[in-house]
């Protein structure tokens, strides 16, 4: 019983020397939380911009390939009115597709504008924006050479900090076999 009471007082006696942490004690502690809390916030922050850039990629190449494919359908099947222009100085695209008759591709504004028989409607949103869209037109005169047509464009976020810009070029033939039954 006796030693219960001496370490009793011994600890009474230790708590009373040392009675809280200092004044560098709290300094210390308080600079390193906030040098912590300042790179979570960092690294939060840029998981944002991360996640921003993603979707906005993400948008360009959803409506990029959309707008890309359902031409490509259109001059598989089409005969190619544009003349030849190996340069990619034409902006525009004529056809004659075998059951919608002449159909124009064009942009305006950084959309893509689709006409059928007079009537003009964009095939893209204005989320995105077209900067470029060129064609190179090969074989669409009378010759045995397979009409192909590229397209070359390049395609931006219309809004927002993302500032993503991409670069397409894409080739495709005519199947048009309509000529060959006339000969």
């Amino acid at each position: 019983m006796n030693n219960l009471k001496k370490i009793i007082r011994r600890f009474g006696q230790l708590a009373n020397k040392e009675g809280g942490f200092g004044m560098v004690e709290l300094i210390t502690a308080a600079f390193v939380f906030s040098i912590i809390s300042i790179i979570v916030a960092t690294n939060f922050v840029n998981v944002l911009n991360l996640q921003r850039r993603g979707f906005g990629a993400q948008k360009i190449q959803e409506e990029t390939l959309f707008a890309l494919e359902s031409m490509a359908r259109e001059i598989r099947v089409s005969q190619i009115q544009s003349p030849d222009d190996l340069g990619c100085n034409l902006t525009s695209l004529t056809m004659d597709h075998p059951i919608s008759g002449s159909v124009r591709y064009s942009v305006s504004g950084g959309i893509i504008n689709k006409t059928v028989g007079g009537n003009t409607f964009p095939i893209t949103s204005a989320k995105i924006n077209f900067t470029r869209l060129n064609f190179c037109v090969r074989g669409s005169g009378i010759d045995d050479e397979q009409p192909r047509v590229t397209i070359v464009a390049s395609v931006q976020t219309a809004s927002g900090r993302e500032g993503l810009r991409f670069d397409i070029q894409t080739t495709i033939s005519s199947r048009d076999v309509r000529e060959e039954f006339l000969n």
